[in-house]
């Protein structure tokens, strides 16, 4: 059998099934990279033009000051304080360095993708602290032993699912609160006043807003849900006509003696 990794087509028996395109060479990302960093530039001269009321020609001698602010911190700390502006003072001396540190940049936004803590930071709160983030990978890393993702688009789904489910018990908590605040206060008035009071407007919108939000991410996690397996069902699976025999697994199978399915 001889494969086409670029379209996953077979060929046994001299029949192809499906067309083979040519794969086309990957884009270069040269030229908008290029012009990102001239626009952070443009963007530093206008800043300090504006904020320092330099003039242009006083506002492009600061921005090409050969010793920049943070030079050492762009080059070797953290990815995600890495500005176009950096990159582009990095690239003035040394345009080598600076592609491969862009190249860092990307390797490390890959890597905060597939480990989930991209969707993560975009399900916090502003109080985050390490045990929310431990939960929602939790929830994550539970999801992915059940479905074992086999490529990215299922991946993200599985993030979509996870999102899903810690927004729902975030106003599942919520909700509880609530009902149990309206419980202790609807007892207090009782006790008070002798007699039982309807919970006021701005209460009862509290709660429904809650019990709201808990339904909206609970389609969300079931809409997910749904398209994943349809996904699952409508792989489609590879048909050889013509056949004699391939190697499948170091194994030889003879595909003329296989049986059709029944009902094609």
């Amino acid at each position: 059998m001889e494969a086409v990794a670029a379209t996953g087509v077979c060929r046994a028996g001299g029949d192809i099934m499906t067309e083979i395109a040519t794969p086309s060479p990957a884009p270069s990302e040269a030229g908008p990279l290029a012009g990102k960093l001239a626009e952070s530039f443009g963007q530093m001269v206008q800043a300090y033009e504006t904020h320092f009321s330099l003039s242009r020609e006083e506002a492009l001698q600061r921005a090409t000051e050969p010793p920049f602010e943070g030079g050492q911190r762009a080059l070797t700390g953290p990815p995600d304080q890495v500005s176009f502006f950096d990159l582009h003072q990095i690239a003035r001396t040394d345009p080598d360095r600076a592609a491969a540190r862009w190249e860092e940049i990307k390797r490390a936004a890959l890597d905060e993708l597939r480990t989930g803590h991209r969707a993560a930071a975009a399900a916090e709160t502003f109080n985050d602290n390490a045990w929310q983030r431990a939960r929602f990978l939790a929830l994550r890393e539970d999801l992915s032993a059940e479905w074992q993702p086999r490529n990215g688009i299922e991946r993200q789904l599985l993030d979509t699912m996870a999102q899903a489910q810690a927004g729902y018990l975030v106003w599942l908590h919520r909700l509880t609160a609530y009902t149990s605040l309206e419980s202790c206060t609807s007892d207090r008035r009782i006790k008070d006043e002798g007699r039982w009071q309807p919970p006021r407007q701005s209460d009862a919108d509290t709660t429904e807003q809650a019990a709201a939000m808990m339904d909206r991410f609970n389609r969300i996690f079931l809409r997910t849900l749904r398209a994943l397996c349809d996904m699952r069902r409508h792989s489609t699976p590879v048909i050889v006509q013509n056949g004699g025999q391939m190697n499948v697994a170091q194994q030889q199978v003879n595909l003329s003696s296989v049986s059709p399915p029944t009902g094609l």
